[in-house]
C-alpha cells in the first residue's frame, strides 16, 4: 500500500509540475485563487465507467463528504459537512485511447446533489438540493500502471446558500474534477471500477483557462494527502 501512496505522490508531482511549467512557465508562482472545494473522502462508494468504442465515460453515485471554501471572502478554511450527497457525471463522447490516456470530448453534465450542513446557526441547505450542475469542456483518464486518474473540466453553478455561506459571487463558475481509482480495461478499451481511492471538484469564479487548469494539480496533490490520512486510520 506504501508503494502506491508513493506513485500517487510522484505522479500528482509531475501532473503538478507540468501544469505549472506549461501553464505559467517555471518562475511564476501563481496566488491561490478564490476556490470552493467538495472533498470524496478515500475510500468512497460509487462507480466510474467507460463503455468502450467511442462513448461517454460516467461516474455513478459517487459520495461526497464535505465542502470547503479556499480563500473566500466569509468562512474561509471552515469545511461544512456534506449530508447523503453524492457526484454524478456524463462526459462527452470518448475522443481518442493512446498511449494509456483516454481522451474525452466537451458535453455531457456534472451535479452534486444533497444537504450541506454549516458550522454554527446558519441555516443547512436541505437534503436532495441541487449544490452544483454543470457542463463538461473536455475529460481524461491517464493510466499509471496501478491506478488511473480521471480529470475533468467543466463550467458549473451552485446553489446560492452555498456561495452566500462562503461570501462568493453568483454566476459561471470554472470546475476541475480529480478522482483517483483503479479499474480493469476490457475490450475496446472499456474501464470499469467500483475501487475509487478518493477525490475532489474544485471550483472557483469563471477565469482564464491558465487558472482553470492549474487546479487539476493542486487537486491531485491533495487528493494524496486524503488518501494517506485514510488509510493510516
Amino acid at each position: 500500500m506504501q508503494k502506491t501512496l508513493n506513485h500517487i505522490y510522484a505522479y500528482a508531482s509531475v501532473v503538478s509540475l507540468m501544469l505549472g511549467s506549461v501553464v505559467f512557465g517555471p518562475s511564476t508562482n501563481p496566488a491561490m485563487a478564490m476556490q470552493l472545494n467538495f472533498n470524496i473522502v478515500a475510500p468512497t462508494t460509487g462507480v466510474i465507467a467507460y463503455g468502450g468504442t467511442g462513448g461517454a465515460l460516467t461516474g455513478t453515485n459517487i459520495d461526497v463528504d464535505n465542502v470547503v471554501g479556499l480563500s473566500t471572502p466569509a468562512n474561509a478554511n471552515v469545511t461544512s459537512t456534506c449530508l447523503t450527497c453524492t457526484l454524478n457525471f456524463t462526459s462527452g463522447l470518448n475522443t481518442s485511447v493512446v498511449g494509456g490516456t483516454w481522451q474525452f470530448g466537451p458535453g455531457g453534465s456534472i451535479s452534486i446533489t444533497g444537504g450541506v450542513d454549516f458550522p454554527g446557526s446558519t441555516p443547512d441547505i436541505s437534503l436532495g438540493s441541487t449544490l452544483l450542475t454543470g457542463t463538461f469542456s473536455s475529460a481524461t483518464i491517464s493510466d499509471a500502471g496501478v491506478f488511473e486518474v480521471t480529470f475533468g473540466s467543466f463550467t458549473d453553478v451552485k446553489h446560492p446558500s452555498l456561495l452566500s455561506y462562503y461570501g462568493m459571487p453568483s454566476g459561471n463558475y470554472d470546475g476541475s474534477l480529480t478522482i483517483l481509482f483503479t479499474g480493469v480495461v476490457g475490450p475496446g478499451n472499456a474501464i470499469t471500477s467500483t475501487t475509487i481511492f478518493g477525490g475532489s471538484i474544485a471550483n472557483i469564479a469563471a477565469v482564464p483557462v491558465p487558472a482553470a487548469a492549474w487546479l487539476f494539480g493542486s487537486g491531485l496533490l491533495g487528493l494524496y494527502a486524503a488518501v494517506r490520512r485514510k488509510l493510516a486510520v
